[in-house]
């Protein structure tokens, strides 16, 4: 007999007939449900939540802040958004689902069950270096979360992709922008710098990200030998 799945339902709405615990105990969910953000944290680092519901059909803005505050934090379990008629979908929610009334729940049920079979493989970690490619976040050993924009974090993840290796101006360029040109590769540099700032701890000294001078970027992978020491930063 499997393991029941461990919901986490953040419900910030005092009308009981919103809620969504009875319905899925009944399904054999176990249901933990709070109100708030914080209360959530506490939850989430004290057990072993496979997915969280943000139940905002009675608050949609609250909703909404919950969901990207527990992203802010670290979250990374899967996340669905709930939300009213009338509203639409965007990428800035940071769910990695969204329904929006009218549904059934069978329907959230069905959302449910996919969440918990989905691979992880939207996270990507190279030494103390973590990327969310989903949500486009990037992480640092134990330090804050940075947002990148989708041109740095597609950047980001190509190099990453490819830790030790050289990588070419032109292949970055094609990898990140969809182009062979190579008259102007300001672009790129800019780019580079910018995720420097978002993963190095000295950004004008960089450690990670290393500028190999006429041909490309190399990520460089700490924890092997160190790297000869004519590389140009």
């Amino acid at each position: 007999m499997s393991t029941p799945n461990k919901i986490l339902c953040v419900e910030p709405t005092t009308n009981p007939q919103k809620s969504l615990r009875a319905e899925l105990e009944k399904r054999g969910y176990i249901i933990s449900t709070l109100s708030n953000e914080r209360s959530a944290l506490e939850r989430i680092e004290a057990e072993s939540i496979q997915v969280i519901i943000i139940n905002a059909l009675g608050m949609v803005q609250r909703g909404k802040e919950i969901c990207r505050t527990l992203r802010w934090r670290g979250v990374d379990q899967p996340i669905l958004l709930l939300l009213p008629e009338g509203n639409k979908p965007s990428p800035d929610m940071q769910a990695d689902m969204v329904l929006v009334k009218p549904f059934t729940i069978r329907k959230v049920v069905n959302r449910i069950k996919k969440l918990v079979a989905e691979p992880r493989i939207h996270l990507l970690q190279v030494g103390d270096i973590q990327l969310n490619r989903r949500i486009r976040l990037v992480r640092h050993g134990d330090g804050p979360l940075q947002k990148l924009t989708p041109k740095q974090a597609k950047l980001l993840e190509t190099l990453m992709l490819h830790p030790g290796e050289v990588l070419t101006r032109r292949f970055l360029m094609k990898q990140v922008w969809q182009t062979d040109y190579l008259g102007d590769t300001r672009t790129l540099d800019v780019h580079i710098r910018w995720v420097r700032e978002k993963i190095e701890p000295h950004p004008s000294d960089p450690i990670y990200v290393i500028t190999k001078r006429g041909v490309g970027y190399l990520f460089a992978v700490l924890e092997d030998e160190p790297l000869n020491d004519d590389r140009d930063r």
